[in-house]
Protein backbone atom coordinates (compact mmCIF):
# COMPACT_ATOMS: atom_id res chain seq x y z
CA UNK A 1 0.00 0.00 0.00
CA UNK A 2 3.05 2.02 0.72
CA UNK A 3 4.79 1.50 -2.07
CA UNK A 4 1.85 2.32 -4.54
CA UNK A 5 0.87 5.28 -3.08
CA UNK A 6 4.43 6.40 -3.21
CA UNK A 7 4.56 6.01 -7.16
CA UNK A 8 0.76 7.88 -7.10
CA UNK A 9 2.54 10.87 -5.25
CA UNK A 10 5.60 10.42 -7.77
CA UNK A 11 3.55 10.42 -10.83
CA UNK A 12 0.99 13.17 -10.30
CA UNK A 13 3.47 15.59 -8.34
CA UNK A 14 0.84 14.94 -4.63
CA UNK A 15 2.32 16.05 -1.44
CA UNK A 16 1.78 15.50 1.91
CA UNK A 17 -0.06 18.08 3.46
CA UNK A 18 0.23 18.59 7.16
CA UNK A 19 -3.11 19.79 9.09
CA UNK A 20 -2.83 21.43 12.35
CA UNK A 21 -4.85 19.62 14.83
CA UNK A 22 -8.54 19.55 14.96
CA UNK A 23 -10.92 18.97 17.73
CA UNK A 24 -12.68 15.87 18.12
CA UNK A 25 -14.07 14.50 14.57
CA UNK A 26 -18.44 14.48 14.77
CA UNK A 27 -19.58 10.82 14.91
CA UNK A 28 -19.53 8.66 11.50
CA UNK A 29 -22.59 9.60 9.29
CA UNK A 30 -25.06 6.77 9.41
CA UNK A 31 -25.89 5.37 5.47
CA UNK A 32 -29.15 7.42 5.60
CA UNK A 33 -27.24 11.02 6.22
CA UNK A 34 -23.96 10.10 5.02
CA UNK A 35 -23.03 13.70 2.79
CA UNK A 36 -22.95 12.88 -1.28
CA UNK A 37 -19.07 12.17 -2.57
CA UNK A 38 -18.50 15.40 -5.22
CA UNK A 39 -17.28 14.10 -8.54
CA UNK A 40 -13.38 13.76 -8.76
CA UNK A 41 -11.60 14.56 -12.29
CA UNK A 42 -12.55 16.94 -14.42
CA UNK A 43 -15.02 17.00 -17.28
CA UNK A 44 -14.39 17.99 -20.66
CA UNK A 45 -16.18 19.59 -23.43
CA UNK A 46 -14.40 19.84 -27.03
CA UNK A 47 -15.87 20.98 -30.44
CA UNK A 48 -12.72 19.16 -31.85
CA UNK A 49 -11.93 20.93 -35.51
CA UNK A 50 -13.85 24.10 -34.77
CA UNK A 51 -12.30 27.08 -35.94
CA UNK A 52 -14.08 30.71 -37.26
CA UNK A 53 -15.07 28.65 -39.98
CA UNK A 54 -17.74 26.21 -38.40
CA UNK A 55 -18.36 24.24 -42.22
CA UNK A 56 -14.97 22.50 -40.76
CA UNK A 57 -16.22 21.32 -37.75
CA UNK A 58 -16.36 17.86 -37.59
CA UNK A 59 -17.26 16.31 -33.98
CA UNK A 60 -17.85 17.80 -30.48
CA UNK A 61 -17.52 15.45 -27.41
CA UNK A 62 -17.93 15.44 -23.87
CA UNK A 63 -16.29 13.64 -21.00
CA UNK A 64 -17.45 13.27 -17.59
CA UNK A 65 -16.03 11.16 -14.38
CA UNK A 66 -18.12 10.72 -10.88
CA UNK A 67 -16.60 8.74 -8.09
CA UNK A 68 -20.00 7.26 -7.84
CA UNK A 69 -22.32 6.48 -4.28
CA UNK A 70 -20.14 3.92 -2.90
CA UNK A 71 -16.38 3.92 -3.60
CA UNK A 72 -14.22 5.68 -1.35
CA UNK A 73 -12.17 7.19 -4.40
CA UNK A 74 -12.26 6.98 -8.47
CA UNK A 75 -9.81 4.18 -9.95
CA UNK A 76 -10.97 5.86 -13.77
CA UNK A 77 -9.31 7.88 -16.18
CA UNK A 78 -10.38 9.31 -19.39
CA UNK A 79 -9.35 11.90 -22.31
CA UNK A 80 -10.11 13.71 -24.94
CA UNK A 81 -7.17 15.07 -27.74
CA UNK A 82 -6.89 15.99 -31.25
CA UNK A 83 -3.69 15.26 -32.73
CA UNK A 84 -3.16 18.62 -34.92
CA UNK A 85 -1.72 19.36 -38.01
CA UNK A 86 1.19 22.26 -38.01
CA UNK A 87 -1.00 24.95 -40.45
CA UNK A 88 -3.44 27.13 -39.55
CA UNK A 89 -5.14 29.31 -42.03
CA UNK A 90 -6.58 32.55 -40.12
CA UNK A 91 -7.47 34.31 -43.67
CA UNK A 92 -8.31 33.75 -47.54
CA UNK A 93 -10.41 35.50 -50.44
CA UNK A 94 -9.43 31.56 -52.19
CA UNK A 95 -13.01 31.03 -53.58
CA UNK A 96 -12.65 27.35 -52.56
CA UNK A 97 -11.41 26.91 -49.15
CA UNK A 98 -11.95 23.19 -49.03
CA UNK A 99 -8.96 22.87 -51.13
CA UNK A 100 -6.83 23.79 -48.30
CA UNK A 101 -8.65 21.59 -45.58
CA UNK A 102 -5.92 18.73 -46.04
CA UNK A 103 -3.78 21.16 -44.88
CA UNK A 104 -5.26 22.08 -41.29
CA UNK A 105 -6.85 21.34 -38.64
CA UNK A 106 -7.31 18.19 -36.31
CA UNK A 107 -5.62 15.25 -37.97
CA UNK A 108 -7.89 13.04 -35.88
CA UNK A 109 -9.37 13.00 -32.78
CA UNK A 110 -8.53 10.76 -29.71
CA UNK A 111 -11.09 9.23 -27.10
CA UNK A 112 -10.17 6.95 -24.39
CA UNK A 113 -11.47 5.17 -20.93
CA UNK A 114 -9.39 3.44 -18.46
CA UNK A 115 -10.46 1.65 -15.74
CA UNK A 116 -8.28 0.78 -13.18
CA UNK A 117 -8.04 -2.77 -10.68
CA UNK A 118 -5.89 -3.76 -7.78
CA UNK A 119 -7.64 -1.54 -5.23
CA UNK A 120 -7.58 2.01 -4.81
CA UNK A 121 -4.31 3.60 -5.31
CA UNK A 122 -3.36 0.70 -7.64
CA UNK A 123 -6.09 1.09 -9.86
CA UNK A 124 -6.17 4.49 -10.22
CA UNK A 125 -2.15 5.33 -10.45
CA UNK A 126 -2.52 1.91 -13.38
CA UNK A 127 -5.21 3.96 -15.69
CA UNK A 128 -3.58 7.12 -15.02
CA UNK A 129 0.05 5.42 -16.41
CA UNK A 130 -1.86 3.96 -18.99
CA UNK A 131 -4.08 6.76 -20.20
CA UNK A 132 -0.70 9.23 -19.53
CA UNK A 133 0.62 6.57 -22.06
CA UNK A 134 -0.94 6.66 -25.13
CA UNK A 135 -1.37 10.30 -25.24
CA UNK A 136 2.63 10.59 -24.89
CA UNK A 137 2.85 7.78 -27.34
CA UNK A 138 0.70 9.53 -29.90
CA UNK A 139 2.01 12.89 -29.37
CA UNK A 140 5.43 11.71 -30.04
CA UNK A 141 4.68 10.64 -33.28
CA UNK A 142 2.48 13.23 -34.50
CA UNK A 143 4.68 14.31 -37.14
CA UNK A 144 4.36 10.91 -39.46
CA UNK A 145 0.46 11.77 -39.23
CA UNK A 146 1.40 14.91 -41.55
CA UNK A 147 1.97 12.26 -44.62
CA UNK A 148 -1.05 9.98 -44.05
CA UNK A 149 -3.58 11.15 -46.60
CA UNK A 150 -7.34 10.34 -47.78
CA UNK A 151 -7.59 6.29 -48.04
CA UNK A 152 -4.61 6.27 -45.85
CA UNK A 153 -6.28 6.45 -42.74
CA UNK A 154 -5.36 2.69 -41.73
CA UNK A 155 -2.32 3.86 -41.31
CA UNK A 156 -3.07 4.88 -37.64
CA UNK A 157 -3.54 1.86 -36.44
CA UNK A 158 0.22 0.84 -35.78
CA UNK A 159 1.13 3.93 -33.70
CA UNK A 160 -2.17 3.07 -31.83
CA UNK A 161 -1.69 -0.27 -31.14
CA UNK A 162 2.10 0.31 -30.57
CA UNK A 163 0.57 2.86 -27.64
CA UNK A 164 -1.34 -0.28 -26.02
CA UNK A 165 1.69 -2.29 -26.27
CA UNK A 166 4.16 0.66 -24.31
CA UNK A 167 1.60 1.49 -21.74
CA UNK A 168 1.32 -2.36 -21.27
CA UNK A 169 5.56 -2.72 -20.53
CA UNK A 170 4.85 0.64 -18.75
CA UNK A 171 2.64 -0.70 -16.18
CA UNK A 172 4.64 -4.16 -15.96
CA UNK A 173 7.61 -2.35 -15.51
CA UNK A 174 6.23 -0.09 -12.78
CA UNK A 175 4.99 -2.45 -10.30
CA UNK A 176 7.70 -5.29 -11.03
CA UNK A 177 5.44 -7.92 -10.35
CA UNK A 178 6.17 -11.47 -12.92
CA UNK A 179 2.71 -12.25 -11.86
CA UNK A 180 0.57 -9.34 -12.74
CA UNK A 181 0.03 -6.10 -10.19
CA UNK A 182 -2.55 -3.36 -11.06
CA UNK A 183 -4.09 -3.37 -13.87
CA UNK A 184 -6.26 -1.16 -15.82
CA UNK A 185 -9.03 -1.75 -18.72
CA UNK A 186 -8.75 0.45 -21.86
CA UNK A 187 -11.02 1.28 -24.82
CA UNK A 188 -9.72 3.51 -27.16
CA UNK A 189 -11.66 5.64 -30.76
CA UNK A 190 -9.28 7.28 -33.15
CA UNK A 191 -11.69 8.95 -35.54
CA UNK A 192 -9.79 10.29 -38.87
CA UNK A 193 -12.82 11.26 -40.60
CA UNK A 194 -14.66 9.33 -41.82
CA UNK A 195 -13.10 6.36 -40.45
CA UNK A 196 -13.36 5.34 -36.70
CA UNK A 197 -10.66 2.65 -35.48
CA UNK A 198 -11.56 1.32 -31.96
CA UNK A 199 -8.79 -0.53 -29.82
CA UNK A 200 -10.31 -2.32 -26.86
CA UNK A 201 -8.64 -4.12 -23.68
CA UNK A 202 -11.48 -5.43 -20.64
CA UNK A 203 -14.76 -4.66 -20.01
CA UNK A 204 -14.97 -0.75 -20.43
CA UNK A 205 -17.32 -0.43 -23.48
CA UNK A 206 -18.13 1.81 -26.92
CA UNK A 207 -21.23 2.24 -28.75
CA UNK A 208 -22.42 3.56 -31.94
CA UNK A 209 -25.40 5.19 -32.46
CA UNK A 210 -26.95 5.77 -35.85
CA UNK A 211 -30.81 6.69 -36.19
CA UNK A 212 -32.36 4.55 -33.71
CA UNK A 213 -29.97 1.65 -34.05
CA UNK A 214 -27.47 1.23 -31.08
CA UNK A 215 -24.49 -0.74 -31.85
CA UNK A 216 -21.70 -2.05 -29.14
CA UNK A 217 -18.40 -2.14 -31.06
CA UNK A 218 -16.66 -4.09 -28.02
CA UNK A 219 -17.19 -7.46 -26.20
CA UNK A 220 -16.29 -7.48 -22.67
CA UNK A 221 -13.42 -9.91 -22.19
CA UNK A 222 -14.15 -11.20 -18.71
CA UNK A 223 -14.09 -14.82 -17.52
CA UNK A 224 -17.54 -14.45 -18.35
CA UNK A 225 -18.12 -13.93 -21.99
CA UNK A 226 -15.26 -16.59 -22.53
CA UNK A 227 -17.51 -19.23 -20.79
CA UNK A 228 -20.42 -17.91 -22.92
CA UNK A 229 -18.66 -18.86 -25.67
CA UNK A 230 -16.81 -21.72 -25.05
CA UNK A 231 -19.09 -23.41 -22.96
CA UNK A 232 -22.63 -22.31 -24.09
CA UNK A 233 -23.47 -20.96 -20.29
CA UNK A 234 -26.04 -17.89 -20.01
CA UNK A 235 -25.46 -14.87 -18.87
CA UNK A 236 -27.53 -15.95 -16.08
CA UNK A 237 -25.33 -18.72 -15.20
CA UNK A 238 -21.99 -16.50 -15.26
CA UNK A 239 -23.55 -13.89 -13.79
CA UNK A 240 -24.54 -16.00 -10.55
CA UNK A 241 -20.85 -17.13 -10.18
CA UNK A 242 -19.71 -13.67 -10.39
CA UNK A 243 -17.44 -14.61 -13.63
CA UNK A 244 -18.47 -11.18 -15.39
CA UNK A 245 -16.44 -9.45 -12.58
CA UNK A 246 -13.21 -11.44 -13.60
CA UNK A 247 -11.25 -10.01 -16.06
CA UNK A 248 -9.50 -12.62 -18.90
CA UNK A 249 -7.42 -9.33 -20.62
CA UNK A 250 -6.25 -5.95 -19.21
CA UNK A 251 -3.33 -3.74 -19.58
CA UNK A 252 -0.55 -4.37 -17.05
CA UNK A 253 -2.08 -7.89 -15.86
CA UNK A 254 -0.42 -11.47 -17.27
CA UNK A 255 -2.64 -11.50 -20.34
CA UNK A 256 -3.28 -9.03 -22.67
CA UNK A 257 -5.28 -9.30 -26.45
CA UNK A 258 -6.21 -5.79 -27.52
CA UNK A 259 -9.03 -6.43 -30.05
CA UNK A 260 -9.43 -3.85 -32.98
CA UNK A 261 -12.20 -3.27 -35.28
CA UNK A 262 -12.97 -0.21 -37.74
CA UNK A 263 -16.30 1.61 -39.02
CA UNK A 264 -17.09 4.28 -41.49
CA UNK A 265 -18.86 7.41 -39.47
CA UNK A 266 -21.25 9.44 -41.32
CA UNK A 267 -22.99 12.92 -40.11
CA UNK A 268 -25.78 12.47 -37.25
CA UNK A 269 -23.36 9.71 -35.92
CA UNK A 270 -22.58 9.47 -31.61
CA UNK A 271 -19.48 7.77 -30.34
CA UNK A 272 -20.03 6.25 -26.17
CA UNK A 273 -16.92 4.84 -24.52
CA UNK A 274 -17.82 3.84 -21.02
CA UNK A 275 -16.53 1.93 -18.27
CA UNK A 276 -18.74 -0.50 -16.74
CA UNK A 277 -20.34 1.71 -13.93
CA UNK A 278 -22.11 3.13 -16.32
CA UNK A 279 -23.62 -0.22 -18.15
CA UNK A 280 -24.06 -1.90 -14.69
CA UNK A 281 -27.42 0.66 -14.06
CA UNK A 282 -28.14 2.01 -17.33
CA UNK A 283 -29.54 -0.37 -20.43
CA UNK A 284 -28.31 -0.32 -23.78
CA UNK A 285 -31.70 1.06 -24.46
CA UNK A 286 -31.54 3.94 -22.21
CA UNK A 287 -28.31 4.53 -23.81
CA UNK A 288 -30.00 5.05 -27.13
CA UNK A 289 -32.87 6.78 -26.21
CA UNK A 290 -30.67 9.21 -24.28
CA UNK A 291 -28.39 10.02 -27.11
CA UNK A 292 -31.55 10.57 -29.58
CA UNK A 293 -32.98 13.05 -27.15
CA UNK A 294 -30.65 15.06 -25.78
CA UNK A 295 -29.78 17.98 -27.61
CA UNK A 296 -25.24 17.76 -27.86
CA UNK A 297 -22.79 15.96 -26.63
CA UNK A 298 -22.04 17.28 -22.69
CA UNK A 299 -26.30 17.18 -21.88
CA UNK A 300 -25.94 13.56 -23.63
CA UNK A 301 -22.92 12.78 -21.56
CA UNK A 302 -24.46 14.72 -18.27
CA UNK A 303 -27.59 13.14 -18.35
CA UNK A 304 -26.15 9.18 -18.77
CA UNK A 305 -24.12 9.72 -15.67
CA UNK A 306 -26.75 11.29 -13.81
CA UNK A 307 -28.61 8.17 -14.63
CA UNK A 308 -26.07 5.48 -13.23
CA UNK A 309 -25.71 7.39 -9.82
CA UNK A 310 -29.67 7.12 -9.36
CA UNK A 311 -29.36 3.68 -10.20
CA UNK A 312 -27.48 3.05 -7.08
CA UNK A 313 -23.56 4.20 -8.18
CA UNK A 314 -22.05 1.34 -6.81
CA UNK A 315 -18.82 1.92 -9.17
CA UNK A 316 -17.20 4.53 -10.54
CA UNK A 317 -18.97 5.59 -13.51
CA UNK A 318 -16.89 7.55 -16.70
CA UNK A 319 -18.66 8.29 -19.66
CA UNK A 320 -17.02 9.86 -22.99
CA UNK A 321 -19.44 11.46 -25.67
CA UNK A 322 -18.68 11.82 -29.10
CA UNK A 323 -21.16 13.20 -31.93
CA UNK A 324 -20.76 13.72 -35.24
CA UNK A 325 -22.04 16.91 -36.28
CA UNK A 326 -24.05 17.59 -39.98
CA UNK A 327 -22.62 20.49 -42.25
Amino acid sequence: MGRIADMWKKATGEVDVVRPAAAAPPPPATADDRPRRPAMFTSGNFALGATSDDQRRRLESFGLSHVGKVREGNEDHFVIASLQRSLEVRQTNLEDRAVLDPLCGPKAYLYAVADGVGGLDGGRLASSITIQTIVEYLSETVGSYHAVTGGQEHAFLDPLGKAVHRAHDKLRSTFGLSQGGPSTTLTIALVVWPEAFVVHVGDSRAYHLRGETLKRLTRDQTMGAFLMDEYKMTEKQVEQQGFNNVLSSAVGAQDMTPAVSAMKLEQGDHLVLCTDGLTKHVSEHQIAEVLQRTPNAEAGCRELVDMALEGGGKDNVTVVVASALRW
